[in-house]
């Protein structure tokens, strides 16, 4: 829109006679201009966009600009640049312990000839030649509300009303003080964020995002508080060394939980979710030997859509190292959700590839078990898009591999193949797979 058909002819402040812009946020609750004649123009883009567009019309030697949501009775209305001062863009900025500390402020006092000469030639309105940062100790702009987000989904929280910015701190941290800031509007609107985590955010609001990282520009800040850490849920059904596994988890990690013998892998993983506290859990599984250097200790990424995290596992039979077999960090909101899962429970919604390692599968500590596993990933590699990583992983599953009960991680895997192969157009057949009364019963009468 061409900003400049919304000019009137007399806009004129008639305290000083100087001219007046007024820009209008929307969403924000409007203050009253103090100036008779105000021009008001929408926000588009950035400070510097809008002043490229309005200088031109202007009549008078310098003009005010101005933000909708700032109290400019508070300025001095009257003031006038001193001689040294005449070619200086003149900026105030509060500096009140609530205000929002920000000297790329909202309040502006703009010689016309100066900015008109130097605007073609920069590229950011703060890299005009000589700008006067005027401290302000009570300038009122409206405070920006807070928002507190569920880790399990930010963007239900960022969705929830329509305002210019808002505040997004995660639940878990809720009485945290914000930082005393504000955000610039001298170029394209931010996003600003606080921590290790990003558990504090300040972000532009209606912009019609999926995720946050979809909010182009960013900028982030130090700052340290405590993160909660996500529970730890060891999930088991009739695995032999499960007791002893857990007995090593509890010791080193006190918060884990034990779910004990729930049959059906998608009921277990909703009771596990049931018993989370935290709206992410790590999934434990009693074949897991968990490494040194895994802490238990990784966040899910505020930015980004709610997912599922897996893990890096090493397989000790045919020495594949790929999420197979690992500790998961499950999204609580995403794992309830999931009443349908297909052959991959993990896999049936979102999800992210961690490159670190978490533990070594012995799942092949039984003839029964080294068979079940087997079968059990082969069956979900054969019907997954091939590519070069996939197939690769298939055949050396289908391969003879070392170590205890590697003649049935061979048998398991080769038994899948021939079934896949007879069954690959059946989803009910394929579904199978996840019975473990089926997967047991088809063991023992082939076995």
């Amino acid at each position: 829109m061409n900003q400049k058909r919304h000019l009137t002819k007399d806009w004129r402040n008639t305290m000083n006679g100087f001219d007046s812009v007024k820009v209008r946020f929307k969403d924000t609750p409007d203050i009253k201009s103090p100036f008779a004649n105000t021009r008001t123009v929408p926000f588009v883009d950035s400070y510097f966009e809008i002043l490229k567009g309005v200088v031109n019309d202007i009549k008078t030697e310098y003009f005010w600009f101005f933000a909708n949501f700032v109290n400019m009775n508070d300025i001095d209305l009257g003031y006038i640049p001193e001689q040294h001062e005449r070619d200086q863009v003149h900026v105030w900025y509060t500096t009140h312990p609530m205000g929002g500390l920000n000297k790329e402020g909202n309040v502006m006092l703009i010689p016309t000839a100066k900015f008109r000469e130097q605007m073609n030639d920069i590229k950011f309105l703060r890299d005009y030649k000589d700008i006067n940062y005027h401290a302000h100790p009570t300038l009122f702009q409206r405070p920006i509300g807070k928002t507190l987000f569920k880790l399990s989904d930010p963007m239900m929280a960022y969705n929830n009303e329509k305002v210019f910015y808002k505040w997004m701190v995660n639940k878990d941290i809720a009485d945290v003080t914000l930082p005393n800031f504000y955000p610039s509007f001298w170029e394209d609107e931010k996003m600003y964020s606080w921590g290790k985590t990003k558990d504090i955010m300040l972000v532009p609001g209606n912009r019609g995002i999926t995720q946050f990282y979809d909010i182009e520009r960013s900028v982030h800040f130090d700052s340290e508080y405590e993160v909660k850490p996500m529970d730890i849920i060891f999930i088991s059904y009739d695995e032999p060394s499960a007791e002893k596994r857990y007995t090593e988890l509890k010791a080193k990690y006190p918060r884990a939980k034990w779910l004990k013998n729930v049959i059906g892998q998608t009921l277990a993983y909703m009771q596990a979710a049931a018993m989370s506290e935290t709206e992410y859990f790590f999934a434990v599984f009693p074949k897991l030997e968990i490494v040194d250097s895994f802490k238990f200790d990784f966040q899910p990424d505020r930015l980004k859509n709610a997912c599922h995290y897996i893990f890096d596992c090493k397989n000790p039979v045919n020495d594949l190292q790929y999420g197979h077999g690992s500790v998961l960090l499950y999204n609580k909101k995403l794992t309830m959700q999931t009443t349908t899962p297909g052959l991959d429970f993990t896999l049936s919604m979102p999800h992210d590839h961690v490159p670190v390692l978490s533990a070594i599968n012995h799942f092949n500590e039984t003839p029964w078990l080294a068979w079940r596993t087997a079968f059990r990933e082969v069956i979900k590699l054969s019907q997954m898009k091939a590519t070069v990583e996939s197939t690769y992983r298939l055949t050396k599953w289908c391969k003879l591999g070392v170590g205890e009960n590697a003649d049935w991680v061979y048998k398991g895997a080769n038994d899948a193949k021939e079934y896949y192969e007879k069954n690959s157009s059946n989803d009910k057949q394929l579904m199978l797979s996840y019975d473990f009364e089926w997967l047991k019963n088809f063991y023992e009468s082939k076995y």
